[in-house]
């Protein structure tokens, strides 16, 4: 519960600190004196949008600060504070939330600064305010089965169940996978069998396409070659007066000097080089004559080779060397392949197994719900009669879970929390036809359902504050006191802080306070008093009449008594 909160330059709150208690605690002042501004700081720590205007002083920042005492019993927010490393042995939480005048704003737990998403956690373990949204909330029908199960206890096998239909979901999600996975595998496999054999069957040799292209240019230019070699052939060797015997002749010739003088040695030496490398070149050139050929066929044949591979090169985006290191590769592939039919064959029947008994207990939770709505009717209508709807009427039907998760395993109308699609029918009048609650209810009708199910679920829920920012608009007369002890009933399990224009409810609080406004010199401020006795009579009186009369005094005077006589006899449980 909320023990303390402070607040510095908020809105027209320039220092103000409110000590809470147990139980209901109640704030009541003049229409505008500023009691909303409150309860909306608690929202604003707590999450809700920061909007301009809230600070008092614009050249100042603003802080808002919330003390808590931890319960260690709600085990939602030990496992939470485990979540985020808070110690749950402290015996207090401390939320404060820095105001920048740029309009910044940061919170901290505990001197630790927090983000939004871990706020959010907190409230809505901590806190819960009474409001439109909440309204809306009731309309929903997966809210509606919730409050079922809340009623009846079910949060152990709800929460069960759900656990073991994540897991068959994650489950059935992995089999998929598996299964694409084997698909996809199986193709990728087959297109590298295919590869290996395309490639195998053309026997690749490496360096084959650079010998191949040498041999077609010299098929292609062999007639040119052989003409070129003749030519040699008789232009330097075989004509009178050739070279090879021109160049001999002055050998000859020379070779007698040689001796003479060592630049004639040198000479000599060369030539007899030249006609030694002039008769290779005649070797050579007979040779060439020999392997050369002017061959069409062949020509053709080492083209259609040629093209092959230059193909097979396009295709795969590589070389010749790429190729064949790609055909290694995919061998080995092909060779470690294993399937994971056997796996997928397990997790199969596991899914199988678990579809049943999934089944099962989708079955026994519904049955187990029915008779728990029976008396969740009966509750509700009890309740909802004593909130001046004496004729109201509530029935809870059943129908099987419209939204298909899985369209097989016999599970079609299984959902996360059951098979169970429930909605709440209601009539507030005798004779009219009870129909569906979002279509029976008008907004008062559905202010007092939402605070009736609230009160049937108080004991069944973890102790927190409950917040209700004017929830009396509208109501008077008997319908004000059976409200405030409606509400009185719920602080005797939970914190409850009641901003209300009702005499008849700030008579059952433990805690009243009266909120004013204040003109100061310059600026707007608010007071906040804790009314004691005389003081608190003296509210009331106000409440009830707008006036301190005597006559107003002694009413209030009397509805205290009642109401504490009332609170009196009611067994306190918080």
């Amino acid at each position: 519960m909320i023990r303390n909160l402070k607040l510095e330059n908020f809105i027209i709150v320039d220092n103000l600190e409110l000590t809470l208690d147990s139980g209901l605690q109640v704030l009541s002042g003049e229409t505008g004196a500023g009691k909303s501004i409150i309860v909306g700081a608690i929202d604003l720590i707590f999450g809700s949008s920061l909007r301009p205007g809230v600070l008092y002083d614009e050249s100042k920042p603003a802080k808002l600060e919330v003390v808590l005492d931890l319960d260690k019993e709600n085990k939602e927010l030990v496992k939470l504070l485990q979540e985020y490393e808070i110690d749950p042995e402290e015996e207090e939480l401390c939320f404060t939330k820095e105001i920048s005048t740029g309009l910044k704003a940061r919170t901290y737990l505990n001197g630790r600064r927090i983000s939004q998403n871990i706020v959010t956690d907190f409230r809505s373990i901590l806190l819960d305010f009474h409001s439109q949204r909440d309204q809306q909330r009731l309309l929903d029908e997966n809210y509606q089965l919730e409050v079922l199960d809340l009623y009846g206890g079910l949060e152990a096998e709800r929460e069960g169940f759900n656990l073991l239909f994540r897991e068959f979901t994650r489950n059935i999600t992995e089999l998929n996978e598996l299964r694409q996975k084997e698909r996809d595998i199986s193709e990728k496999i087959k297109l590298y069998e295919y590869q290996a054999d395309e490639l195998t069957q053309v026997k690749l040799q490496p360096g084959e396409d650079e010998r191949l292209q040498n041999e077609i240019n010299l098929l292609s230019h062999a007639e040119e070659i052989m003409n070129l070699c003749r030519s040699i052939e008789h232009n330097v060797f075989e004509r009178e007066e050739s070279v090879y015997d021109i160049l001999n002749s002055f050998l000859g010739k020379l070779i007698r000097f040689q001796d003479d003088n060592v630049e004639i040695g040198k000479a000599v030496s060369y030539l007899q080089e030249v006609m030694a490398n002039l008769d290779e070149v005649s070797s050579a050139i007979r040779y060439i004559q020999n392997i050369i050929s002017i061959d069409e066929s062949l020509m053709m044949e080492v083209e259609t080779r040629l093209n092959a591979i230059n193909t097979l090169k396009a295709k795969y985006k590589t070389d010749l060397q790429g190729m064949m290191v790609y055909l290694d590769k995919i061998r080995t592939e092909i060779s470690n392949y294993s399937t994971d039919t056997e796996k997928i064959e397990r997790l199969a029947g596991d899914i199988s197994n678990k579809a049943a008994v999934i089944k099962k207990k989708a079955l026994e939770l519904s049955e187990r719900r029915k008779k728990i709505a029976q008396s969740l009717e009966k509750e509700l209508e009890k309740n909802i009669r004593s909130l001046a709807m004496p004729e109201g009427q509530v029935k809870i039907r059943f129908d099987i879970n419209k939204h298909t998760y899985f369209d097989n395993y016999g599970l079609e109308s299984v959902g996360p929390f059951g098979q169970d699609q429930i909605e709440i029918l209601f009539s507030a009048n005798k004779g009219v036809r009870i129909q569906p609650l979002k279509m029976a209810a008008s907004g008062g009708e559905l202010s007092r359902f939402l605070l009736t199910v609230k009160k049937v679920l108080t004991d069944r829920l973890d102790r927190r504050t409950i917040v209700f920012d004017e929830i009396d608009s509208g109501i008077g007369g008997r319908t004000a006191e059976l409200l405030g002890e409606f509400i009185c009933r719920i602080g005797e399990f939970h914190q409850v802080i009641c901003v209300t224009h009702l005499a008849q409810i700030a008579s059952y609080a433990q805690r009243h306070y009266a909120i004013e406004k204040k003109s100061g010199k310059e600026k707007t401020q608010i007071s906040l008093t804790l009314l004691r006795d005389e003081e608190r009579k003296k509210e009331i009186a106000r409440m009830l009449a707008g006036s301190q009369t005597e006559l107003a005094l002694k009413y209030a005077e009397e509805i205290l008594k009642k109401e504490e006589k009332s609170y009196g006899n009611s067994e306190k449980k918080y």
